[in-house]
């Protein structure tokens, strides 16, 4: 972990995040790079607006002129300097921290001068608040954040409140995808350092396979001379279903294991079934989780998903922050 890009904007959760960072950073020993997006053209527009407005001594257009040159120019250098100033408050922390940090800010509608950036950096992992000054309470996730996720096949570690380094408790949601093992291999690093509890996660829902059945058995039981011996196939379905996606389950994070954990942190495993990112979140609730891991896209991944269901649910539901890998290498 070279370099870590942080999202700044001085709102509650990226201050959190910039604490979360600068931590990281000493474990890792990596530099930090403090970005943020200024959106001057927005204002620019609002200044037009309001034109009609202006006393009729500015009404002239040589006059009017004149003062968007002067409200533009005073727009675009104040917000650069405000954005400057924003991230050099940072300056000291990192500073006594001994750690690398540079700033970074562009123009732009912010998501997607944040994206500029983040392409144009690199960088090994993206530390983001998951909401700015607007927060909405649960399931609420700030439109930068979700933008920037959807946008960039990037590790990113999504803060919705501080992560404890002390002897924390991390949870890996496994489900066999090569983005799930990335999100180990991340979490692996992650409670080497710190000297965490690790627990491997696999969640099934057998309801949904039940509920997928019981519409194909009343479909067929329409058909005309088709002989249906309902209660046996339903029992042999069930049967089968439960105990073999816990056996898949099992396949799993042995696989895990042995590939990620032949030596390494304390680590437990776990089998649940219910609807997936709700029992996750539970989950990370009933272990009182400091940090969750999954990958951005699961065994159903096909091309044109930016990122899974089940991802995006965990990032907005889970009661910790979360740790989302990306697929690429």
């Amino acid at each position: 972990m070279k370099k870590i890009l942080l999202c700044f904007d001085n709102s509650e959760t990226s201050l959190v995040a910039s604490e979360v960072a600068l931590r990281l950073a000493k474990t890792f020993g990596s530099e930090i790079v403090g970005i943020h997006g200024y959106n001057a053209a927005m204002h620019e527009g609002a200044f037009k607006s309001m034109e009609p407005f202006l006393p009729s001594r500015y009404q002239k257009e040589e006059t009017l002129q004149k003062q968007r040159e002067v409200h533009n120019d005073l727009i675009h250098t104040g917000m650069e300097q405000i954005s400057l100033s924003c991230l050099k408050s940072l300056n000291g922390s990192f500073h006594r921290a001994g750690i690398h940090f540079k700033t970074v800010v562009r123009e732009g509608k912010n998501f997607k001068a944040l994206q500029e950036i983040l392409s144009s950096e690199g960088g090994d992992l993206v530390v983001v608040g998951s909401s700015g000054f607007n927060c909405n309470g649960n399931g609420f996730l700030g439109s930068v954040c979700l933008r920037l996720l959807r946008g960039n096949d990037k590790d990113f570690l999504i803060i919705k409140k501080d992560v404890n380094h002390t002897q924390p408790t991390g949870v890996v949601c496994l489900d066999g995808s090569s983005t799930a093992l990335h999100a180990l291999r991340a979490a692996k690093r992650f409670v080497e350092q710190c000297d965490a509890t690790l627990h491997l996660l696999y969640v099934f829902d057998s309801s949904l396979h039940r509920n997928l059945f019981g519409r194909l058995k009343e479909s067929v039981m329409d058909g005309e001379h088709f002989s249906f011996n309902s209660k046996e196939q339903e029992r042999l379905h069930d049967e089968f279903i439960d105990k073999g996606l816990a056996t898949v389950g099992k396949m799993i994070l042995d696989e895990a294991e042995r590939e990620v954990f032949s030596t390494g942190p304390e680590y437990m495993k776990k089998i649940l079934d219910g609807p997936i990112y709700r029992r996750i979140c539970d989950y990370a609730s009933e272990v009182e989780a400091d940090l969750l891991f999954v990958g951005r896209t699961g065994r159903h991944f096909t091309e044109g998903i930016d990122i899974g269901s089940v991802a995006e649910n965990v990032v907005r539901y889970a009661p910790c922050s979360v740790w989302v890998a990306g697929s690429k290498r």
